[in-house]
């Protein structure tokens, strides 16, 4: 358990002196917005800061709007798009700092967040404490855990504990000998990352909002249409979550682990594929027959057009 001591300002002065912080900002054809995410990070008054942008292959004018208003960050171009995991990584990877902010380019550092980081971590004796973690993380404006502060499991994960987004802070260096990867995957994806993590070492984490989360790009993972336009990946990624974890989600929580194999299906269907989508069906089925899995088995035979207008009207009411 980490400990807390009153971080005085002798100890603060310390601390930046010791703490340096990189902010690697990932984006693709969002030249219209990334630059609000590198002024909210310019403007933190932070001395130890580097800033890096990784351009995943994009094809408007990011490269040009960076070079003219941002010439002293450091621009990193992918040679190919290969989705935001490998560009964050690739970030990581090319930081010269030992803890690494991962930022959205859509979103924003609130004033004094990497004040408020700084200041947490020496709260808890990050920096004395002998037990190491890969990663710790601080709330998005719409992400929230139950306690101010908690190291997390993969349990609290699994019970659903964790709302919202959270910011992960990289411990650079840790993260990497442990062999750590974002998913390769285009759609997101990170919760398997997070919960090896929790799994293997625990996540310290605030409930400190430190960014603002905008909704004003003009395409989200999180839309019902790119939620269908890229189905299949959706459901690929439902499929992976049940490969990597599913024995355990079975044995400790057999909801969740339903509510996967409702997902793998749905998306199935989206995607067009329906005898994949009947077969998790069938499996939902025999585990648990609930009038949703019924539901769905009877929308595997009714046209594409009625499918995807039923899933659009499911979200906007609130369904996830």
């Amino acid at each position: 358990m980490l400990y807390s001591l009153k971080c005085s300002a002798k100890m603060r002065l310390e601390m930046q002196s010791q703490v340096s912080f990189s902010v690697v900002i990932s984006t693709y054809n969002r030249a219209h917005l990334v630059s609000r995410a590198i002024k909210s990070v310019l403007s933190q008054g932070y001395s130890n800061l580097e800033i890096i942008v990784v351009d995943d292959a994009s094809s408007d004018d990011t490269a040009e709007i960076i070079r003219e208003n941002f010439p002293k960050i450091r621009y990193i171009r992918q040679e190919s798009n290969q989705g935001p995991g490998p560009a964050r990584d690739r970030g990581i990877r090319e930081a010269s700092n030992q803890w690494v902010v991962i930022l959205d380019d859509d979103d924003e550092l609130l004033p004094k967040a990497l004040l408020k980081v700084e200041e947490s971590m020496c709260l808890q004796g990050l920096l004395t404490t002998s037990r190491i973690f890969p990663v710790i993380q601080f709330a998005h404006s719409n992400g929230s855990i139950p306690d101010q502060f908690k190291i997390l499991t993969i349990e609290d994960y699994f019970r659903g504990d964790v709302l919202g987004d959270f910011v992960p802070v990289i411990n650079r260096m840790h993260y990497i000998s442990c062999g750590f990867t974002y998913p390769r995957v285009r759609i997101g994806g990170e919760h398997m990352l997070w919960w090896k993590i929790a799994k293997q070492y625990g996540i310290p984490t605030w409930n400190i909002v430190i960014t603002k989360v905008h909704e004003d790009a003009p395409i989200r993972l999180t839309s019902p249409q790119n939620q269908i336009s890229r189905a299949a990946e959706y459901a690929r990624l439902q499929e992976t979550t049940l490969e990597e974890f599913g024995v355990e989600l079975l044995s400790k929580y057999p909801k969740l682990y339903y509510v996967k194999l409702l997902g793998a299906a749905t998306y199935y269907l989206l995607a067009r594929e329906k005898t994949k989508a009947r077969k998790y069906l069938k499996k939902a089925w025999q585990f648990r027959p609930t009038t949703n899995a019924g539901l769905l088995w009877l929308l595997s035979y009714m046209p594409e057009l009625i499918v995807h207008k039923l899933f659009v009207l499911y979200r906007r009411k609130g369904g996830v």
